[in-house]
């Protein structure tokens, strides 16, 4: 694998990861396409890629789904798009079976080709339904961000490493781990966890983060250890525990970046 550019923006490899390279995006939650587009020509001055939460949607369908991504690039067509639909194994609202879900995403790829630039695509689906939700999101011109959350603990080091590198080997375009950690050494060993990743596959771009207040520090500071982009809010519409305004967080990375120059 490796840089990603989507519209402009560029989420690094950790070989050419800079601190300060790391990216900013801000999660759009709403139940229809119209307060979606609201949101999003809010949300573009402070983002560099627009996440949209398609499982907050009314009405949760192909149709639908395409309708509001639309919405999103027309209020903020120079920012990136990340389609995402987070289910209920992953922490999200979609209550939906891994054939539900990937007949939901695979028919979003029909439908809005070109719509969006990264799909999130959530590990726990599991083959088949991985390979053919990556061919798909490629075929419609996007990229993927393989994703996995785990809301209830922190696991142990050397599984967060071998979860990420199994992502890459999978085919991510972007492998993402987001942990809930029980104290601040649990966030600690999410950074290592990282650096070990991204030493092993230093060629696919990284996103992590530790949810929850003991893990903020791991969302400004993740730049440092190969993680290309971080999630942050505006309005504090946060889509996880612990996102921090996402002005805030740019200026956070920046002083990172500027401080290991």
């Amino acid at each position: 694998m490796a840089d990603v550019a989507v519209r402009g923006t560029v989420l690094s490899a950790p070989c050419r990861m800079k601190a300060g390279d790391c990216k900013v995006i801000v999660p759009l939650t709403a139940p229809t396409a119209t307060e979606l587009g609201t949101l999003a020509a809010e949300a573009a001055p402070a983002a560099d890629i627009l996440e949209v939460r398609l499982d907050a949607l009314a009405d949760m369908n192909p149709a639908t789904a395409a309708e509001a991504l639309a919405a999103v690039r027309k209020a903020a067509p120079q920012r990136a798009v990340l389609a995402t639909v987070r289910t209920a194994r992953e922490g999200g609202p979609a209550d939906l079976t891994p054939d539900a879900y990937g007949e939901l995403l695979t028919g979003l790829c029909e439908a809005a080709p070109g719509g969006f630039d990264l799909l999130d695509v959530e590990f726990s689906v599991g083959d088949p339904w991985r390979s053919t939700l990556l061919d798909a999101a490629h075929k419609a011109g996007a990229k993927v961000v393989c994703s996995c959350h785990d809301f209830a603990r922190t696991p142990a080091t050397g599984a967060m490493v071998d979860l990420l590198v199994s992502m890459a080997n999978a085919g991510a375009d972007i492998a993402k781990l987001a942990v809930m950690p029980q104290s601040p050494a649990d966030g600690a060993r999410l950074l290592q966890a990282t650096a070990e990743a991204a030493a092993r596959r230093p060629e696919t771009p990284l996103i992590t983060m530790a949810m929850g207040a003991a893990g903020a520090v791991t969302r400004l500071c993740g730049g440092a250890f190969g993680v290309c982009a971080s999630f942050g809010a505006v309005g504090g519409a946060a889509s996880a525990p612990g996102q921090p305004d996402a002005r805030h967080l740019r200026a956070a990375v920046q002083a990172v970046g500027q401080a290991l120059e």
